[in-house]
């Protein structure tokens, strides 16, 4: 990771506070060690951080700190930034800019949904309701897990330097993952017009859920039936379901075909490179793309 942390302030280009970290210190850190050069940590006591050219976050009552009765607020929310926020607001365009990132509009406000405003929440004590059979292991107490326990006496600059390097993981793979989905979202709305009987073919596999459900394009509104390549080989069939965050199908496979594989598939279906149409109904598979177009039709 790309960060010192020094125990003299007149040498730090970053300053937080000391202490218990949390998700919003940790993570401001590590996206100022990817923003600015050469990056050297501070951590102070709480209180006026004076007489710096440092950006000082989460600490001092500044413009990246969150603590004072003037704290700002989303438009048109009631979730107040945290300092990760204030950051990302201010630096998160330039940082995707200088990274030479395409569609940057578009990746910088999945980053701020996936985790920015998560963050903003958790350290604002806004939580989600979790209503399972079990504990959820949230990113609050991941990072937290890295804070010295009540009956360690350890330096915890060490503990926040590997919750640092942990953090960097997941916010690397939030980019990684979102300007991925960005860029399938792309592919599949160039696509979108060779839409024909309610299938939309695509070349490669793809993310298409997000594409399909927000695109302006009226032929999208036909689509029904998904044909791609599948990752094992040979084509898959995909209904597509009624809304984005649904598992609901819009369209089924005939009922006979599913559970089936192979032979059986075969003879009741009569497609000669059948594989399998999975249990569910939400998938379907065959060797060659005219026997997926013909699966497909007979699931229109």
């Amino acid at each position: 990771m790309n960060l010192k942390i020094t125990k003299n302030k007149q040498e730090a280009n970053i300053i937080t506070h000391d202490g218990k970290f949390h998700p919003d210190d940790v993570f401001s850190t590590v996206f100022l060690s990817k923003y600015i050069e050469n990056p050297c940590l501070f951590r102070t006591g709480v209180g006026k951080v004076e007489d710096t050219n440092a950006i000082v976050y989460d600490v001092g009552f500044g413009k990246f700190d969150h603590h004072g009765q003037d704290a700002k607020k989303r438009p048109n929310t009631n979730l107040k930034y945290c300092s990760f926020g204030l950051l990302w607001t201010e630096f998160g365009r330039d940082y995707l800019q200088k990274n030479n990132y395409e569609y940057v509009n578009e990746l910088y406000t999945a980053i701020e949904e996936t985790l920015v405003k998560q963050i903003d929440g958790i350290d604002n004590g806004i939580f989600p309701e979790i209503k399972a059979e079990y504990n959820l292991l949230d990113l609050d107490k991941i990072i937290d897990m890295f804070n010295p326990t009540w009956d360690e006496t350890v330096d915890t600059d060490i503990n926040f330097y590997k919750a640092c390097e942990t953090a960097e993981i997941i916010f690397d793979n939030v980019v990684r993952t979102e300007y991925s989905k960005i860029k399938a979202t792309m592919k599949v709305l160039s696509k979108i017009d060779t839409v024909k009987d309610n299938i939309l073919i695509l070349d490669e596999y793809l993310p298409y859920q997000h594409a399909v459900f927000t695109s302006t394009n009226p032929k999208a509104k036909e689509i029904k039936v998904i044909i791609l390549p599948s990752n094992r080989g040979g084509y898959c069939i995909k209904p597509i379901t009624i809304s984005e965050d649904s598992k609901e199908l819009l369209v089924n496979f005939p009922k006979e075909y599913c559970g089936l594989h192979d032979e059986e598939l075969i003879k009741v279906s009569g497609i000669k490179t059948a594989r399998f149409v999975h249990a569910s109904g939400f998938l379907g598979c065959t060797e060659s793309l005219e026997d997926a177009i013909e699966l497909a039709k007979k699931t229109l």
